[in-house]
C-alpha cells in the first residue's frame, strides 16, 4: 500500500473529525442548556411553586441528542469502555489484524441498527408521534439515531481502512487510528491535563 494512501486516509480523517467536534460541540451545549433548565426547574419548583410545565417531555426529547450525537467523536478519540485484556497484549501486524476484526464486528452491528432505526423516525414522523404533556413533535430526535450511526459507520469504515493499512505495513505511521494506551499513559495524561487546568 503506497504512502499516499496513508495521504488520503489523514486527510478523510481530517475532514470527518470536524463533523464529529461540532457534533460533539453541539452535543454538550444540549447538555449544558439541560443542566440550566435544571436549575430553573429546581427554583421554580421549590421557591415559587410553579414548576416547568413539560419538563419531563422536553428532558425525554433533549436525551436523546446528547446521548448518540458524540458517538462518533468518543470513537475516534478511543474513549469508549472496551475490555483490552487481549487486545493490549498484542503488538504489530497481530494487533491491527485484531483491532480490524474488533471494527469489522462493530461495523456491522451499527450496519443492522442504522435502518431499524430509520423506520422508528419514519413512523414518528408519519403519524404525527409526539410526547404526552406538551406533545413536542418526537422525530426530530428520532432522526439524530440514524444520523449519528451513519456517522459512526463512517468513523468505524475509515478506521477499518487504517488498521488494514497498517496490518500490511506494520512499520507505518498509524493514521486514522485511536491508539491503544497503558495504565500508566492514561495517568500521565490526566495528571498534565489536571496540572494544566490548575493554571
Amino acid at each position: 500500500m503506497s504512502d499516499a494512501f496513508g495521504r488520503g486516509l489523514a486527510r478523510a480523517d481530517s475532514w470527518l473529525g470536524r463533523v464529529e467536534s461540532r457534533l460533539n460541540l453541539l452535543a454538550g451545549l444540549l447538555i449544558f442548556a439541560l443542566m440550566l433548565l435544571g436549575v430553573a426547574q429546581i427554583v421554580l419548583r421549590t421557591v415559587f411553586r410553579s414548576p416547568i410545565f413539560g419538563y419531563i417531555d422536553i428532558v425525554e426529547v433533549s436525551m436523546v441528542g446528547f446521548a448518540v450525537l458524540a458517538i462518533a467523536f468518543v470513537q475516534r478519540v478511543g474513549g469508549h469502555v472496551r475490555m483490552e485484556l487481549v487486545v493490549a497484549r498484542f503488538r504489530g501486524r497481530t494487533l491491527w489484524i485484531a483491532e480490524a476484526v474488533g471494527t469489522a464486528l462493530a461495523m456491522f452491528i451499527v450496519a443492522v441498527l442504522i435502518p431499524y432505526s430509520w423506520r422508528h423516525f419514519e413512523r414518528a414522523f408519519e403519524f404525527g408521534d409526539s410526547t404526552i404533556d406538551i406533545e413536542i413533535v418526537t422525530w426530530p430526535a428520532k432522526l439524530l439515531v440514524p444520523v449519528a450511526l451513519a456517522m459512526l459507520l463512517a468513523r468505524l469504515a475509515l478506521q477499518m481502512a487504517g488498521y488494514l493499512r497498517l496490518a500490511a505495513r506494520p512499520e507505518s505511521a498509524p493514521v486514522a487510528v485511536p491508539l491503544l494506551k497503558d495504565a500508566e499513559q492514561t495517568a500521565a495524561e490526566e495528571i498534565g491535563q489536571a496540572r494544566e487546568a490548575g493554571r
